[in-house]
C-alpha cells in the first residue's frame, strides 16, 4: 500500500543500511572558536563552491558537499585543485597567512546551491531517499551544485578574478589553537 493504494506485488525487496548525504566525516574539523564543522552544517551546509566554510581559514575541501556533480570525478578533483593552489597562490604572494569565505559569499553559493536543487518537489513524499535528502526538503543546500560543471567552473574563475569579492584574507594571524581539539585514537 502506497499512499492509500494497494498494488499487487510478486516480489518485494527492502533495502537499508547506508546514508549518503550525511555530515558526521566533519566531527573533527573545528574552526575558529572551536565549532565542529558537522555542527556549523547542523541546519544546513554552508560552503562556498563546496571548497570553502566561513569561519574554517586555510580549510580547501574537495569533492564534498556543494560541489558540482561530475560524472568524471577526475575533472572536477582538477578544476577544483586549481583552483585551491590559485587560492593558496594569492595568499602567498601577498603575504598573507589565512584566506577564509566571507559570510555574504557563502550564503550567495547556498542560494545558487538551492536554485538549482529545488526546482521540483519530487520524490519529496517518497522517503527516505538521496533524492529527497531524507525526507528533509528544507535542506536542499546540502546535496551537490546541479547548474552544471562547466558553469560551476566559471564560477571558480570569477571569483578567482576577484578574490576580495569573496574572501578576508589575513597578515600576522597566530596559530591556531588546538589545545581543546579531541586527540583521535590513531595517534
Amino acid at each position: 500500500m502506497f499512499e492509500g493504494k494497494q498494488y499487487e506485488l510478486d516480489l518485494l525487496i527492502y533495502a537499508t543500511g547506508f546514508e549518503v548525504q550525511k555530515t558526521g566525516i566533519y566531527n573533527q574539523i573545528r574552526g575558529e572558536g572551536g565549532l565542529d564543522l558537522t555542527d556549523k552544517y547542523g541546519s544546513g551546509i554552508r560552503t562556498l563552491l563546496g571548497i570553502h566554510s566561513q569561519g574554517y581559514p586555510n580549510l580547501f575541501i574537495m569533492g564534498g558537499y556543494q560541489a558540482s556533480f561530475q560524472f568524471n570525478l577526475t575533472d572536477m578533483l582538477q578544476s577544483q585543485g586549481d583552483h585551491i593552489a590559485a587560492c593558496i597562490d594569492h595568499v602567498r604572494r601577498h603575504g598573507y597567512q589565512s584566506i577564509d569565505a566571507t559570510p555574504e559569499a557563502e550564503e550567495w553559493w547556498v542560494q545558487e546551491v538551492i536554485a538549482h536543487r529545488g526546482k521540483t518537489t519530487r520524490n519529496q513524499d517518497c522517503t527516505p531517499g538521496y533524492y529527497n535528502f531524507e525526507g528533509e526538503f528544507q535542506r536542499r543546500q546540502d546535496g551537490n551544485y546541479n547548474g552544471g560543471f562547466p558553469k560551476y567552473v566559471t564560477h571558480m574563475k570569477n571569483i578567482r578574478a576577484d578574490m576580495g569579492q569573496s574572501f578576508v584574507f589575513t597578515k600576522g594571524r597566530a596559530p591556531a589553537d588546538f589545545s581543546q581539539a579531541t586527540k583521535s585514537s590513531a595517534g
